[in-house]
């Protein structure tokens, strides 16, 4: 529930941008509507991965935050010149105690996106609100409830599901959970993964820098056989949810049901973990992805990214399903391993 702002305060509401870190988090720590990616450690791994010039924005009343917006600044030579919150993850956008202070973080944006000439700002804002600003909808969240007990977890599956769970046991996977030293084995499972999609990967220091920012709540789980890391995924605690932004598994080793065995012990981990709720990220309806997500949970909703326009400019179609990406993904996958590894995140860092 939202906290209200006295009248008095709205008067002398004054909204700018900040460098002060620690009242910053101090706001965000104590908003129940924050997500994990309104925290500034983010300004931290996004500015020093890809060099976006990060503006924090917060509106204060009597000495005292009410509200937060962190935008990034994105230029591109390949695509358009742009502003948003919060790039690479599904969650961002405006936090406020009141629809009077969201009014004044927005109207701030907007005319530093004008003094700016981006094209377009993005708030990834996840529930659907007045904002008035376009909405679009097009990307979906699933989470998964997790009981108190693994077992509990077991028995909330369907016995399709189970059996299938029961079979992946059998193929000899060993799970190893790891920090910073795990990224060189999840990145090559990674880098692999999305060369076989078609589509630009991430540096691998974006990978290190996150678990060097935020050592406590950031795990890999990798699934090896025979010694071998075959899976893994990438997973990041906020409060009492597990969120995994990014998993992959090796294509090979997909018929030895490897992405189905990381999953149910990603899912146990968490429980054992003292968390309530899974994250499994970001998915387009109907894709293979969807689908694989769907067989754990059906709790979805759609995701609400709200766009201010320039004058004459429409909405981005930086997606993947977008048609006219088709032949550069049938070239992507043809590029060497290696190849892909060093052009992709030079292309990535302007697709967030």
């Amino acid at each position: 529930m939202q906290t209200a702002v006295n009248n008095t305060s709205l008067t002398s509401l004054k909204v700018d941008l900040t460098c002060d870190n620690i009242a910053w988090d101090n706001y965000v720590e104590t908003s129940p509507d924050a997500s994990n990616y309104h925290r500034w450690l983010w300004r931290q791994v996004i500015e020093e991965t890809f060099g976006h010039k990060a503006y924090y924005i917060t509106a204060t009343a009597d000495g005292a935050i009410q509200g937060v917006l962190p935008l990034f600044e994105i230029r591109s030579r390949l695509f358009v010149h742009f502003m948003v919150s919060v790039p690479f993850f599904s969650h961002g956008g405006v936090l406020a105690s009141s629809a009077e202070v969201r009014h004044g973080l927005l109207a701030k944006a907007e005319k530093i996106g004008r003094e700016l000439g981006v094209r377009h700002i993005e708030l990834r804002q996840s529930d659907e609100c007045n904002l008035g600003w376009s909405d679009e909808a097009s990307k979906v969240i699933l989470d998964l409830p997790l009981p108190s007990t693994v077992e509990g977890l077991f028995q909330s599956f369907p016995g399709k599901l189970r059996n299938r769970i029961r079979h992946s046991e059998t193929q000899g996977f060993e799970l190893q959970v790891s920090g910073l030293e795990g990224v060189a084995n999840f990145y090559h499972i990674f880098a692999a993964n999305m060369r076989h999609l078609g589509t630009p990967v991430y540096p691998r220091t974006w990978f290190e820098n996150i678990c060097r920012h935020e050592p406590r709540q950031t795990r890999i789980l990798t699934a090896c056989k025979m010694g071998k890391p075959v899976a893994a995924a990438f997973v990041i605690g906020f409060r009492d949810t597990l969120e995994v932004p990014w998993s992959a598994s090796l294509p090979e080793f997909r018929r030895d049901y490897s992405a189905m065995w990381l999953e149910w012990k990603m899912f146990s981990w968490a429980v054992e973990n003292g968390y309530r709720c899974m994250d499994l990220g970001r998915s387009t309806p109907g894709s293979s992805s969807h689908m694989f997500k769907r067989q754990w949970t059906k709790n979805e909703r759609p995701l609400h990214w709200y766009y201010w326009l320039a004058p004459g400019a429409s909405l981005p179609s930086l997606r993947k399903e977008n048609s006219r990406f088709d032949l550069a993904i049938k070239i992507w996958r043809c590029l060497p391993l290696g190849l892909t590894k060093w052009l992709g995140p030079r292309i990535v860092r302007s697709i967030p």
